[in-house]
């Protein structure tokens, strides 16, 4: 099935030395009745004269509006600048990207595969095979055509984050022969309902090993979006089905990030290099992870994380660690801890490269699982009336101008949030620009109070 009409391309070029961005205005889906944007970005010195031969590998990127450009619903992966310096540096293949639009009021139907449960919980059944069809069917041969691409598998990804990182992977164990490489940066694998406790899993976890070469990432300040246990379980189930870990699999836990363009654009550079170029030699290492653990609560992991002398980063899967006393704690190859009596003692990562990074660790008898956490955000006096507001969580109101609650909340929770009435009003500063980033990190007895200066409203009812 093809476009009814060949879309017409703008191009962005200035030169034929540099990149390229070439938009195609409504193209149509046949399967999913409706029309979005195409952004196709070709690599410096595709038009170059005597090049007319050079075939390419291909990208295609969810949530496309946002690859090369930020709009009133949120920033840029910066797709181009990172490709353009990559490139230019040797480090990956010139490659042609290909950006697809959403359609926003069908984004989470289309980026998730039918699976039980799902209707319950957004009102609506999966449309992910129909997306995957308009993918294979519609959007990859008029690119195949006008360009020239290397279609095969080995030289054809998929990559998104959140829903479009949930897709992504659907679609790597489902369409091997068409995507070879994925990339799934803090996939939407599981919406949780924190008052009930209890999970909904929006996929089925795959436990057989295609011909294809992964990256998978999470950050650890996303919240109840997406939970690093969640991946974990994914990465896990990948190992026991053959995945080698920096063959063709490679999974990052981040430190310091959330859910947003701009910590997806910070780390796109490490999935292209993983899929489309050589991510060189360990440099450095840190190695992440708790200083308490309880020999009763809360489960405990290690994150040990290679820097490259490329810039490529990931933690290490398959890391040996050294306890030195390990009759208080052992820890596992994918990182694990396993406490074993009551005391203190150190544990050591030593990378690839001979260094080693250390951290003190002391086993408790106790340690909860959920700690209580107090916050209170207070709003200027023309914010329209609303019964809840979001500060990383759900907030109720609890008097004039004034939301809040008690919560107890995961003890290593983390969340980096804008306080929001909702998508597209967010707050802002005094100045009436976005307000910067907040962070919450869990801690007993945490009360935490915010304000804020004012509003910005993308939303026109």
């Amino acid at each position: 099935m093809q476009p009814q009409t060949k879309p017409q391309a703008k191009s962005q070029a200035k030169t034929q030395a540099q990149s390229q961005i070439r938009t195609f205005a409504n193209f149509r889906s046949e399967f999913l009745d409706n029309e979005r944007e195409l952004f196709v970005y070709l690599p410096p010195g595709y038009d170059a004269p005597g090049r007319e031969g050079e075939r390419y590998p291909a990208l295609y990127m969810h949530d496309g509006q946002h690859a090369f450009r930020a709009d009133d619903r949120g920033g840029s992966w910066e797709a181009r600048e990172t490709a353009d310096r990559l490139i230019a540096e040797g480090k990956i293949r010139p490659l042609i990207i290909v950006a697809v639009a959403n359609v926003a009021s069908a984004r989470i139907a289309e980026y998730m595969h039918p699976v039980p449960g799902l209707g319950e919980v957004y009102g609506a059944a999966g449309r992910g095979d129909l997306y995957e069809r308009f993918l294979i069917e519609e959007v990859k041969p008029f690119i195949d055509r006008e360009y020239r691409t290397l279609p095969g598998p080995e030289d054809t990804g998929v990559l998104g984050s959140s829903a479009g990182g949930l897709v992504s992977y659907n679609l790597g164990f489902r369409r091997p022969d068409v995507f070879g490489l994925v990339g799934a940066l803090c996939p939407f694998f599981v919406k949780p309902d924190p008052t009930q406790e209890t999970e909904q899993w929006l996929t089925r976890i795959y436990r057989h090993k295609p011909p294809i070469r992964l990256w998978i990432d999470v950050g650890d300040a996303e919240g109840f979006t997406v939970m690093d246990k969640h991946v974990r379980t994914v990465v896990k189930a990948m190992l026991d089905a053959g995945f080698a870990p920096g063959r063709d699999l490679a999974y990052h836990f981040v430190p310091g990030s959330g859910h947003s363009q701009k910590d997806w654009a910070a780390r796109l550079h490490a999935p292209l290099l993983f899929l489309f170029g050589r991510v060189g030699n360990v440099a450095d290492s840190a190695l992440l992870g708790p200083d308490k653990v309880g020999l009763n609560g809360a489960d405990a992991v290690f994150h040990p994380i290679d820097m490259y002398d490329t810039g490529f980063v990931a933690t290490n899967l398959a890391a040996s660690f050294r306890v030195a006393d390990p009759s208080v704690l052992s820890v596992l190859q994918d990182g694990t801890v396993v406490p074993h009596r009551e005391g203190a003692t150190e544990v050591a990562y030593t990378n690839a490269a001979g260094r080693t990074s250390v951290r003190a660790v002391t086993v408790v008898r106790e340690l909860a699982e959920r700690v209580k956490v107090t916050l209170r955000v207070v709003v200027p006096p023309d914010t329209p009336d609303e019964e809840t507001i979001y500060a990383g969580i759900e907030l109720p109101r609890i008097g004039p101008y004034a939301y809040g609650g008690t919560y107890m909340l995961p003890r290593d929770f983390a969340v980096e949030f804008r306080i929001s009435r909702g998508m597209g009003r967010d707050e802002a500063d005094e100045s009436g620009r976005p307000a910067p980033f907040r962070l919450l990190r869990a801690q007993e007895n945490l009360v935490a109070e915010y304000r804020v200066a004012g509003w910005i409203d993308r939303v026109r009812v």
